[in-house]
């Protein structure tokens, strides 16, 4: 049976209200409860049910990694203690452990700005393009550590969440300035570089971000200005996910007025920037090469249950 909770957050994420790494925790949040909450003659039977809620809400994730690893996370305790003589409870304590607190979160983003100051030029301008959990959070560190001088945003249409990073800096104190997407060429070459997010870092090291940030970071190449993605390791997926594009823009998400006679809108939300434009990936484990991503992946456990959906899918 597919919980109410499961078909809630579904739909939040349809209507992009989640970004990747609140939606990974929300991912997480959902599925621990279900799982507490259900009681089940066995473990075979709670991981039947887990797996189920999970096949449906896999239709409605956009391409967000921290999801995904939520996910395989937990598929792969549930497979490996459906083979063992293990009772519920020691399943539900194994998955609540996964669960992380948000001191976690400030302390994560604390190692992310540590080792981003240590590359920063004096007094630095940052150009950044949208809206990341991670990129927020790590600039207001770099600004309480009085090695942010400026932040310029580019809106990022066709939802603004560069608006919302604009407000949440100002609200800080921080010397920010937002400006339209087709103003990217000068806000650029006025910066020292460019912080990214990112939804997804894929195995060779490209990443799945918001639309615009491909073209950001060829007007970047083009002004010889280094960009950085900053993002935790739970970016890092070695999901193999196909769906990038399925997230397209509609008539009202570029206002265009009912009255007006029907327009074909083409482009989807999401780009992929390929890893040649990104000078390193500045995680909480450090700066990162695209090399050093691959190897990560290689490192990583995959559910197979969770292959096999998504191939199938």
């Amino acid at each position: 049976m597919i919980a109410r909770e499961v078909v809630q957050l579904a739909d939040r994420f349809q209507k992009l209200e989640l970004h990747a790494a609140r939606g990974g925790r929300e991912v997480l949040r959902v599925l621990l409860e279900i799982i507490a909450e259900r009681p089940k003659k066995s473990v075979r039977e709670l991981a039947d049910e887990a797996r189920e809620n999970i096949a449906y809400l896999l239709n409605s994730l956009p391409p967000y990694a921290p999801p995904l690893n939520s996910i395989n996370q937990v598929l792969l305790i549930l497979e490996e203690m459906e083979t063992m003589p293990v009772d519920q409870q020691e399943v539900k304590r194994r998955l609540a452990a996964l669960q992380p607190d948000s001191q976690n979160i400030t302390l994560l983003h604390r190692k992310i700005a540590d080792g981003l100051a240590e590359i920063l030029p004096p007094e630095p301008a940052i150009y950044t393009h949208t809206l990341s959990e991670t990129v927020l959070g790590v600039l207001l560190e770099l600004h309480r550590l009085g090695r942010l001088t400026r932040v310029v945003v580019t809106e990022s249409r066709p939802n603004n969440d560069g608006w919302t990073t604009t407000r949440r800096l100002a609200d800080e104190g921080v010397d920010v300035s937002l400006t339209i997407d087709a103003a990217m060429p000068a806000a650029i070459e006025h910066s020292h570089l460019m912080v990214s997010g990112s939804e997804i870092i894929r195995p060779d090291g490209s990443i799945v971000g918001k639309i615009g940030t491909h073209l950001a970071a060829m007007v970047c190449q083009r002004y010889q200005k280094p960009l950085y993605v900053i993002a935790d390791s739970n970016k890092i997926c070695p999901v193999p996910w196909k769906n990038y594009f399925l997230n397209q823009f509609t008539e009202a998400d570029l206002g265009i007025p009912a009255s007006i006679t029907p327009l074909q809108v083409i482009g989807s939300y999401f780009d992929i920037t390929p890893a040649h434009y990104i000078c390193a990936y500045v995680t909480e484990k450090g700066l990162l090469s695209s090399q050093e991503i691959a190897e990560k992946v290689r490192e990583m456990k995959v559910s197979q249950w969770l292959i096999r959906n998504l191939e199938e899918g």
